[in-house]
């Protein structure tokens, strides 16, 4: 046995005092009364108790002692022999997962997962010197070394106390195995605990004699969730924005609501929704307004989820999406005179268009464009090439030969962004240029979403930052300009070479999911963190992304993790469940000299007991 505190034992000399109040004779008041013959009774009965009153004094010192004896070992806060050799060495990890934000009773608790594994986590802490050195880790996205081994229980609720759970889902195997290594080169007992729910734990290979003991928190529950919000302005109306909103009822049970959509401080929709156990409803919103101002400021979308009836996790009932106020492109046309180019570009409100001649163009203008439009004209190298440029019946793979005369179109590729909704199936061309890829492209990557047998009929090229497409053939010489594919094929061709098509720089990501942050670009979180390099966002919210010189941008970060949303997955076998712990696992983790003041204070009452006794007899 050590001592922590060995200046305690110094209040032993307290023990000649309590002996010599016990042995000091009370001094007697004498007082003449009228007559004794009241008082021979209780004389008698007296002196027939004095020697077990004796007894009960010397009872009562005894009791002063021992209680004097426990104080005075409890000041000197004793361990257990040997503990900094071979006593036990304990990793908590507590998972910080979305889930663990769940309330049980179908969100009627005030209390969440994460809220009674930190009680615990706090019980273990306190008993951290007496019954070992203890480590803490947190498991999911947001793992981290919370603190490294301590015997310190202040240090340690001190850390505790300034862990909070993320919005972000995750594995607990990178944690499992940190822990393992940690405890790997440990003398003694070693352990580690997990202080989790009901979903699957991973099985790391730990070091040997290193035991995995876990204990689960909540009940599997029935929950609602949004799991898809997402918003893009229309590529050919900038008036208008297509928005998508799913919802999903995990529950066994059927769940109705309503979800209102809000656009900045203003109430967009209002939808009602039932959906059965299981299910999941996809609402379109065709006609969403996109912002009225046309520069660079984004707007902020909100969905939420109102009065589910069934809902154990408040945090997937709402989600943000952001709707950009996407500026014009800038487009220039190099021609002598193209009619159907001329007017469909200044049709669209979505372009802002210039017109120039050959003669009039100089190779450096193409910096101040998102796209250059080359007709029969432009570059006739690939080192020549400037910007994002769309070349028609021209360009610097033309190769030397006779025009191919009435070309069938045999293969166009469906997934190629450039033939979103455009239909070829009834298009005739009267000629076509002959095209060649070149064997060395100079760091360009070509394909040809769309031939005549072997024949290239449009080429797609990008390098770097940089796009290219090139038409073989000329829309004056085809019923292209007559069918409605035409104003579809242009208008995704531009938005592809200006890096606009659908699906390019999202808006939204997934809480949790890494993201590399561009050169000199900062990422703010709704939370006030910074991040450099790279950003994962672990809080639901809006980040701002700022990037000099381009500016500043908006990022939504929600969960839509249905591993995270879905709390009524199968449990793992033989889960060891928090509330069922034996009482002298919990018991365990005081530290001694709590028992000691205990016991102290429990002498106390029975001398207290003893006095009064006497004093009514």
């Amino acid at each position: 046995m050590s001592f922590l505190n060995p200046l305690g034992f110094l209040l032993l000399g307290l023990v000649p005092v309590v002996v010599m109040l016990y042995l000091r004779r009370v001094q007697r008041r004498e007082a003449a009364v009228p007559t004794l013959l009241f008082w021979q009774r209780a004389l008698g009965e007296q002196r027939h108790r004095a020697f077990l009153g004796r007894l009960r004094q010397w009872l009562s010192l005894l009791l002063h002692l021992l209680i004097l004896l426990l104080l005075v070992l409890a000041l000197t806060r004793p361990e257990p022999a040997g503990l900094a050799l071979t006593g036990r060495s304990t990793v908590l990890v507590i998972d910080t997962r979305a889930r663990m934000q769940a309330l049980d009773a179908g969100g009627e608790s005030r209390f969440s997962r994460f809220d009674a594994a930190l009680a615990v986590a706090r019980r273990n802490a306190a008993g951290a010197r007496e019954g070992g050195s203890l480590a803490i880790l947190t498991g999911g996205d947001g793992m981290r070394v919370v603190s490294p081994f301590s015997t310190d229980p202040d240090r340690l609720r001190e850390r505790l106390a300034a862990l909070a759970p993320t919005d972000a889902g995750g594995d607990l195997g990178p944690a499992l195995a940190l822990a393992g290594e940690l405890l790997a080169a440990r003398p003694g007992d070693r352990r580690i605990l997990v202080l989790t729910d009901d979903a699957p734990l991973p099985s790391p290979a730990l070091p040997e004699g290193v035991r995995l003991e876990r204990l689960a928190f909540g009940t599997p529950g029935d929950n609602t969730a949004i799991t898809r919000f997402a918003a893009r302005p229309e590529a050919a109306s900038p008036q208008t924005a297509a928005l998508l909103l799913e919802v999903a009822n995990y529950g066994a049970q059927r769940s109705e609501g309503s979800i209102e959509i809000t656009l900045g401080e203003r109430l967009l929709d209002v939808r009602p929704f039932a959906l059965a156990p299981g299910e999941r409803r996809s609402e379109l919103f065709p006609a969403l307004p996109a912002p009225a101002d046309s520069g660079d400021a984004p707007d902020r979308l909100h969905a939420r989820i109102a009065a589910p009836s069934r809902d154990a996790l408040p945090l997937d009932d709402h989600a943000e999406a952001i709707l950009p106020a996407t500026p014009p492109l800038r487009v220039l046309l190099v021609s002598e005179g193209n009619w159907f180019f001329e007017k469909l570009l200044a049709a669209d409100p979505a372009l802002r268009f210039e017109l120039l001649t050959p003669d009039a163009f100089e190779p450096s203008m193409a910096r101040a464009f998102d796209v250059v439009i080359y007709d029969r004209c432009g570059p006739e190298t690939l080192a020549a090439v400037e910007g994002n440029a769309l070349f028609l019946k021209a360009g610097p793979l033309s190769a030397a030969g006779e025009a191919l005369e009435q070309p069938l179109i045999t293969d166009a590729d469906p997934h190629a962004p450039l033939f979103r909704l455009v239909d070829w199936g009834a298009v005739e061309l009267l000629r076509a240029l002959p095209l060649s890829l070149p064997a060395a492209t100079e760091g360009w990557r070509f394909e040809t979403p769309l031939r005549s047998f072997e024949h290239p009929l449009i080429v797609t090229g990008e390098a770097e930052q940089r796009r290219m497409v090139i038409f073989a053939f000329d829309v004056a010489e085809s019923d292209l300009p007559l069918r409605v594919a035409f104003p579809l094929l242009i208008s995704n061709t531009l938005q592809w070479l200006a890096h606009r098509e659908e699906g390019a720089a999202p808006a939204s990501v997934e809480t949790g999911s890494r993201r590399v942050l561009a050169p000199g670009e900062t990422a703010y979180g709704p939370d006030g963190g910074v991040a450099r390099g790279a950003l994962v966002p672990l809080r639901q919210g809006v980040y701002r992304l700022d990037t000099p010189p381009e500016g500043t941008r908006l990022l939504a970060a929600n969960l839509f993790n249905e591993g995270e949303s879905n709390l009524r997955a199968a449990p793992a076998p033989e889960v060891k469940r928090a509330g069922t712990a034996p009482l002298m696992a919990v018991a365990a983790t005081r530290p001694l000299w709590q028992w000691l003041v205990l016991a102290a204070f429990a002498l106390l009452l029975l001398e207290w007991a003893l006095y009064h006794r006497r004093e009514t007899e």
